[in-house]
Protein backbone atom coordinates (compact mmCIF):
# COMPACT_ATOMS: atom_id res chain seq x y z
CA UNK A 1 0.00 0.00 0.00
CA UNK A 2 1.23 3.53 -0.75
CA UNK A 3 2.35 5.62 2.22
CA UNK A 4 -0.15 8.26 3.37
CA UNK A 5 1.33 11.69 2.48
CA UNK A 6 -0.33 13.21 5.56
CA UNK A 7 1.94 11.16 7.79
CA UNK A 8 5.04 12.68 6.21
CA UNK A 9 3.95 16.20 5.32
CA UNK A 10 2.02 17.11 8.45
CA UNK A 11 5.08 17.30 10.73
CA UNK A 12 7.11 19.38 8.23
CA UNK A 13 4.32 21.68 7.01
CA UNK A 14 6.06 24.87 8.15
CA UNK A 15 9.13 24.00 6.07
CA UNK A 16 7.12 24.46 2.89
CA UNK A 17 6.29 28.09 3.69
CA UNK A 18 10.00 28.90 3.31
CA UNK A 19 11.19 26.12 0.96
CA UNK A 20 13.58 27.42 -1.70
CA UNK A 21 11.91 25.91 -4.78
CA UNK A 22 8.33 26.35 -3.59
CA UNK A 23 8.65 30.04 -2.68
CA UNK A 24 11.15 31.21 -5.33
CA UNK A 25 9.76 34.14 -7.33
CA UNK A 26 11.08 32.84 -10.66
CA UNK A 27 9.58 29.41 -10.09
CA UNK A 28 6.20 30.94 -9.17
CA UNK A 29 6.35 33.18 -12.23
CA UNK A 30 6.68 30.05 -14.38
CA UNK A 31 3.24 28.80 -13.43
CA UNK A 32 1.68 32.26 -13.58
CA UNK A 33 2.97 32.68 -17.13
CA UNK A 34 1.99 29.14 -18.10
CA UNK A 35 -1.57 29.68 -16.87
CA UNK A 36 -2.40 32.66 -19.12
CA UNK A 37 -4.37 34.30 -16.32
CA UNK A 38 -7.32 36.63 -16.77
CA UNK A 39 -8.77 38.67 -13.87
CA UNK A 40 -12.10 36.82 -13.96
CA UNK A 41 -10.56 33.39 -13.41
CA UNK A 42 -11.90 31.12 -10.69
CA UNK A 43 -9.01 28.78 -9.87
CA UNK A 44 -8.53 25.43 -8.17
CA UNK A 45 -4.97 24.94 -6.92
CA UNK A 46 -4.90 21.21 -6.24
CA UNK A 47 -2.50 19.71 -3.68
CA UNK A 48 -1.77 23.30 -2.72
CA UNK A 49 0.39 22.40 0.28
CA UNK A 50 1.00 25.63 2.18
CA UNK A 51 -0.51 27.60 -0.66
CA UNK A 52 2.54 29.07 -2.35
CA UNK A 53 0.96 28.86 -5.81
CA UNK A 54 -2.55 29.75 -4.58
CA UNK A 55 -1.25 32.89 -2.87
CA UNK A 56 0.74 33.90 -5.96
CA UNK A 57 -2.36 33.47 -8.12
CA UNK A 58 -4.76 35.26 -5.79
CA UNK A 59 -3.89 38.93 -6.59
CA UNK A 60 -4.28 38.23 -10.31
CA UNK A 61 -7.63 36.39 -10.40
CA UNK A 62 -11.15 36.57 -9.01
CA UNK A 63 -10.77 33.82 -6.43
CA UNK A 64 -8.79 30.69 -5.65
CA UNK A 65 -9.58 27.43 -3.90
CA UNK A 66 -6.48 25.90 -2.32
CA UNK A 67 -7.13 22.19 -1.79
CA UNK A 68 -4.93 19.74 0.06
CA UNK A 69 -5.18 16.41 1.86
CA UNK A 70 -2.94 17.50 4.76
CA UNK A 71 -4.70 19.78 7.24
CA UNK A 72 -1.44 21.04 8.76
CA UNK A 73 -0.38 22.34 5.36
CA UNK A 74 -3.65 24.25 5.00
CA UNK A 75 -3.22 25.78 8.45
CA UNK A 76 0.09 27.22 7.30
CA UNK A 77 -1.53 28.52 4.12
CA UNK A 78 -4.27 30.26 6.10
CA UNK A 79 -1.65 31.83 8.38
CA UNK A 80 0.42 33.18 5.50
CA UNK A 81 -2.69 34.47 3.70
CA UNK A 82 -3.73 36.37 6.83
CA UNK A 83 -0.24 37.83 7.25
CA UNK A 84 -0.29 39.06 3.64
CA UNK A 85 -3.87 40.34 3.80
CA UNK A 86 -5.04 37.99 1.03
CA UNK A 87 -8.77 37.36 1.36
CA UNK A 88 -9.83 35.69 -1.91
CA UNK A 89 -8.45 32.21 -1.17
CA UNK A 90 -10.67 29.49 0.30
CA UNK A 91 -8.90 26.50 1.86
CA UNK A 92 -10.43 23.03 1.40
CA UNK A 93 -9.25 19.80 3.03
CA UNK A 94 -10.00 17.16 0.39
CA UNK A 95 -8.59 14.54 -1.98
CA UNK A 96 -7.58 15.32 -5.59
CA UNK A 97 -9.11 11.97 -6.60
CA UNK A 98 -12.57 12.96 -5.31
CA UNK A 99 -12.93 16.70 -5.77
CA UNK A 100 -15.90 18.07 -3.77
CA UNK A 101 -17.04 20.40 -6.55
CA UNK A 102 -19.71 20.35 -9.24
CA UNK A 103 -18.85 19.85 -12.89
CA UNK A 104 -17.58 22.95 -14.71
CA UNK A 105 -16.81 24.92 -11.53
CA UNK A 106 -13.42 26.41 -12.48
CA UNK A 107 -11.67 28.32 -15.25
CA UNK A 108 -8.22 27.10 -14.23
CA UNK A 109 -6.80 24.03 -12.48
CA UNK A 110 -3.20 24.18 -11.27
CA UNK A 111 -0.99 21.63 -9.56
CA UNK A 112 2.74 21.89 -8.90
CA UNK A 113 5.30 19.46 -7.45
CA UNK A 114 2.63 17.07 -6.16
CA UNK A 115 1.32 14.56 -8.75
CA UNK A 116 4.22 12.18 -8.11
CA UNK A 117 2.37 11.47 -4.83
CA UNK A 118 -1.02 10.77 -6.45
CA UNK A 119 -2.01 7.13 -6.05
CA UNK A 120 -4.07 7.25 -9.30
CA UNK A 121 -2.92 10.02 -11.60
CA UNK A 122 -5.37 9.00 -14.30
CA UNK A 123 -8.30 9.49 -11.93
CA UNK A 124 -6.91 12.81 -10.66
CA UNK A 125 -6.64 14.06 -14.25
CA UNK A 126 -10.20 12.97 -15.00
CA UNK A 127 -11.36 14.92 -11.95
CA UNK A 128 -9.40 17.96 -13.13
CA UNK A 129 -11.12 17.76 -16.51
CA UNK A 130 -14.53 17.28 -14.90
CA UNK A 131 -14.41 20.43 -12.76
CA UNK A 132 -13.10 22.65 -15.57
CA UNK A 133 -15.45 24.74 -17.65
CA UNK A 134 -15.34 24.44 -21.43
CA UNK A 135 -12.30 26.37 -22.60
CA UNK A 136 -10.75 26.18 -19.13
CA UNK A 137 -7.03 25.54 -18.68
CA UNK A 138 -5.13 23.01 -16.62
CA UNK A 139 -1.48 23.59 -15.70
CA UNK A 140 0.80 20.85 -14.42
CA UNK A 141 4.36 21.14 -13.14
CA UNK A 142 5.94 18.03 -11.67
CA UNK A 143 9.23 16.15 -11.56
CA UNK A 144 10.02 14.43 -14.88
CA UNK A 145 13.59 13.11 -15.10
CA UNK A 146 15.10 11.78 -18.32
CA UNK A 147 15.35 8.00 -18.62
CA UNK A 148 19.07 7.97 -17.79
CA UNK A 149 18.48 9.47 -14.33
CA UNK A 150 14.98 8.20 -13.54
CA UNK A 151 15.85 5.06 -11.55
CA UNK A 152 18.47 6.76 -9.39
CA UNK A 153 16.27 9.76 -8.66
CA UNK A 154 13.40 7.44 -7.80
CA UNK A 155 15.59 5.71 -5.24
CA UNK A 156 16.58 9.05 -3.72
CA UNK A 157 12.99 10.35 -3.78
CA UNK A 158 11.58 7.43 -1.79
CA UNK A 159 14.42 7.59 0.75
CA UNK A 160 13.81 11.31 1.18
CA UNK A 161 10.00 10.96 1.27
CA UNK A 162 8.39 7.50 1.48
CA UNK A 163 5.07 8.88 0.18
CA UNK A 164 6.67 9.49 -3.23
CA UNK A 165 5.16 7.10 -5.76
CA UNK A 166 6.40 7.79 -9.27
CA UNK A 167 7.77 10.53 -11.48
CA UNK A 168 6.46 10.42 -15.05
CA UNK A 169 8.32 11.20 -18.25
CA UNK A 170 7.03 14.02 -20.41
CA UNK A 171 5.71 11.43 -22.84
CA UNK A 172 3.79 9.63 -20.09
CA UNK A 173 2.33 12.92 -18.96
CA UNK A 174 1.09 13.91 -22.38
CA UNK A 175 -0.46 10.49 -22.94
CA UNK A 176 -2.34 10.55 -19.64
CA UNK A 177 -3.55 14.11 -20.10
CA UNK A 178 -4.76 13.38 -23.60
CA UNK A 179 -6.67 10.35 -22.32
CA UNK A 180 -8.43 12.56 -19.75
CA UNK A 181 -10.10 14.57 -22.52
CA UNK A 182 -7.89 17.66 -22.23
CA UNK A 183 -6.06 19.04 -25.25
CA UNK A 184 -2.38 19.82 -24.72
CA UNK A 185 -1.18 23.30 -25.74
CA UNK A 186 2.29 23.39 -24.15
CA UNK A 187 4.45 20.45 -23.02
CA UNK A 188 8.12 20.81 -22.24
CA UNK A 189 10.72 19.61 -19.78
CA UNK A 190 12.69 22.25 -17.87
CA UNK A 191 16.01 21.60 -16.13
CA UNK A 192 17.19 23.28 -12.93
CA UNK A 193 20.51 23.31 -11.07
CA UNK A 194 19.18 21.73 -7.86
CA UNK A 195 20.48 22.44 -4.35
CA UNK A 196 20.53 19.05 -2.67
CA UNK A 197 20.47 20.31 0.94
CA UNK A 198 17.54 22.66 0.30
CA UNK A 199 15.62 19.68 -1.11
CA UNK A 200 16.44 17.59 1.96
CA UNK A 201 15.54 20.44 4.33
CA UNK A 202 11.94 20.40 3.09
CA UNK A 203 11.42 16.99 4.69
CA UNK A 204 13.82 17.55 7.63
CA UNK A 205 15.98 14.64 6.44
CA UNK A 206 18.59 13.54 8.97
CA UNK A 207 22.31 14.04 8.38
CA UNK A 208 22.85 10.27 8.21
CA UNK A 209 20.17 9.81 5.56
CA UNK A 210 21.54 12.74 3.54
CA UNK A 211 25.00 11.19 3.50
CA UNK A 212 23.49 7.91 2.36
CA UNK A 213 21.80 9.66 -0.59
CA UNK A 214 24.92 11.67 -1.42
CA UNK A 215 26.78 8.37 -1.74
CA UNK A 216 24.10 7.18 -4.19
CA UNK A 217 24.70 10.25 -6.32
CA UNK A 218 28.47 9.97 -6.12
CA UNK A 219 28.31 6.31 -7.09
CA UNK A 220 25.78 6.73 -9.88
CA UNK A 221 26.17 4.66 -13.05
CA UNK A 222 27.92 6.61 -15.82
CA UNK A 223 24.77 7.47 -17.81
CA UNK A 224 22.91 8.70 -14.73
CA UNK A 225 25.91 10.68 -13.51
CA UNK A 226 26.33 12.30 -16.92
CA UNK A 227 22.68 13.41 -16.83
CA UNK A 228 22.69 14.57 -13.18
CA UNK A 229 26.13 16.24 -13.28
CA UNK A 230 26.61 16.32 -9.48
CA UNK A 231 28.91 19.13 -8.38
CA UNK A 232 30.04 20.53 -5.04
CA UNK A 233 30.29 24.30 -4.71
CA UNK A 234 31.68 25.66 -1.44
CA UNK A 235 30.92 22.32 0.17
CA UNK A 236 27.27 22.18 -1.02
CA UNK A 237 26.04 19.51 -3.42
CA UNK A 238 24.14 20.50 -6.56
CA UNK A 239 22.83 18.42 -9.45
CA UNK A 240 20.42 18.61 -12.37
CA UNK A 241 16.69 18.16 -11.73
CA UNK A 242 13.83 18.29 -14.20
CA UNK A 243 10.14 19.18 -14.29
CA UNK A 244 7.43 18.67 -16.88
CA UNK A 245 5.63 21.95 -17.59
CA UNK A 246 2.30 21.44 -19.30
CA UNK A 247 -0.77 23.50 -20.16
CA UNK A 248 -3.88 21.81 -21.48
CA UNK A 249 -7.36 23.07 -22.33
CA UNK A 250 -10.83 21.55 -22.03
CA UNK A 251 -12.47 21.56 -25.46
Amino acid sequence: MPEDPRRHFGPVAHNYTVATYHTNADRLREILDLAQLVPEDVVLDAATGTGNVALALAPRVDRVVGLDLTSQMLLQGRRVAKERGITNVVWVNADVHRLPFADASFDLYTVRAAPHHFRDLRLALEEAARVLRRGGRACFIDCAPPAEAADLLHEIEIRRDPSHLRSRSLEEWTGLIGASGLEIEVAERRELFWAFDDWMDNMSVSKERRLEMERLLDGAPPAARAALRPERIEGRLYHAYWHAMIRARKP
